[in-house]
């Protein structure tokens, strides 16, 4: 026990609340369970060691990471149970889904010390909806995304700047853009976001950066995925083998046959493979509204997740093209229900049709359609239906 406060104290005195993350003001902290979820390196960890250390009394809360390999013989219940009796009230876990029946031991937790708040952090492919114990009822949940291109300025060059609907963005971008670009250089940031801006621990080393987006891609496969789905060790090569194709040729209409004979895995598994990727935070799938949520039903089209993991897998010569619609696929999907639509590119909330593309894209490919426009790269400002990119990162 010991030994898990002097971690705790010596991680708490050394974060930092100069900036934080959108969600923090979301999040209910009066709430008795919350869990926050997210793709690996996003951030989580920093978001609730800052609410411990500014809004909570360090000598009544703890923060525990589940992966220490104490938790290879000690019980989370017993280690609560411990520190209540010194007065703890407040114990943040952080990797919970590395832990085995996690689920069943918050419960019990929960149920038996009405007067303590739980925190958790835990990997994006983690269902608590079909965990062993229903901690759905229990618990408000969260889910954490990378840096959008708004936190990205204000993290990196101390730019502070609205957050938009997406509604707001569509009826008044022009205003917002030309207030914007007449005071930054927003295209020559933008690039850079694209490069280096959606996971935080840019700050820490830029020129490191890549290499490091390339661990976050390994641990997820490695580490993360297998306690959640049970997948052996010909799994992980065969999920990494299936990640390496597809960043080779995505935006990409699959062709699951296909697939199925270059990883060397029947149809169905490559199917439930590419629902692993994409809750892991690795890939977006596009699907037609009409179509089913279940992992069964085919994508229409495959993303990599984000614009940063196709530069760190050495694939930033590629199409400009596949730039453009990976940021436009993440920054819409991150707030809006987004489809595949019959022309164009997406479909948002049901009623708008966005077709994307660079400073010379015309209405060609959706003419005829009503409620449609183009996101425009490579304009700082645009005009009737004509919106420029970079604005989509300004709607968290």
């Amino acid at each position: 026990m010991k030994e898990f406060l002097k971690i705790s104290r010596r991680v708490l005195t050394n974060i930092d609340l100069s900036f934080k993350r959108y969600l923090y003001d979301e999040i209910d902290f009066d709430s008795r369970l919350i869990i926050l979820k997210g793709a690996r390196g996003v951030g989580k960890t920093t978001l609730i060691l800052q609410y411990l250390k500014e809004k909570c009394d360090l000598e009544k809360s703890v923060w525990i990471s589940l992966d220490h390999i104490l938790f290879s013989t000690e019980r989370v219940f017993s280690i609560v149970d411990d520190l209540y009796e010194e007065g703890y009230r407040v114990f943040a876990f952080d990797e919970v889904h590395k832990y085995p029946d996690w689920s069943i031991e918050v419960k019990n937790i929960y149920d038996s010390y009405p007067d303590i708040q739980v925190l958790l952090t835990a990997s994006n492919a983690l269902n608590i909806v079909s965990g062993m114990a229903d901690l759905s009822r229990r618990a408000d949940i969260y889910h954490m995304r990378g840096l959008s291109f708004r936190e990205y300025l204000s993290l990196d060059h101390g730019i502070s700047l609205t957050t938009y609907s997406y509604d707001e963005l569509h009826t008044n971008h022009v205003t917002i853009a030309e207030e914007t670009s007449e005071r930054h250089d927003i295209l020559k940031l933008f690039t850079s976001y694209l490069k280096y801006g959606y996971y935080p621990f840019f700050a820490e080393s830029k020129k490191r950066y890549p290499d490091r987006v390339r661990e976050v891609i390994n641990q997820v496969i490695e580490v993360d995925l297998p306690p959640i789905f049970s997948i052996d060790y010909k799994s992980i090569r065969q999920l990494k083998k299936l990640l390496a194709l597809l960043a080779r040729i995505v935006p990409y209409t699959p062709d699951i046959t296909q697939l199925s004979k270059d990883v060397g895995i029947g149809r169905n598994r490559i199917l439930m493979f590419l629902d692993f990727l994409n809750n892991a935070g690795l890939i977006n799938l596009l699907k037609s509204a009409k179509k089913s949520d279940s992992i069964m039903a085919k994508p229409d089209k495959i993303y990599l997740e984000n614009t940063n993991l196709i530069y760190a897998l050495g694939l930033g010569v590629a199409n400009t093209g596949t730039i453009r619609e990976t940021f436009a696929m993440n920054a819409l999907s991150a707030t809006e229900a987004t489809y595949t639509p019959i022309k164009g590119d997406f479909m948002i909330n049901h009623s708008h049709i966005a077709e994307v593309g660079g400073k010379s894209k015309s209405f060609h490919q959706i003419a005829g359609l009503p409620n449609t426009f183009l996101i425009k790269d490579g304009i700082a400002v645009g005009g009737h239906d004509i919106m420029p990119l970079w604005v989509l990162g300004m709607m968290y």
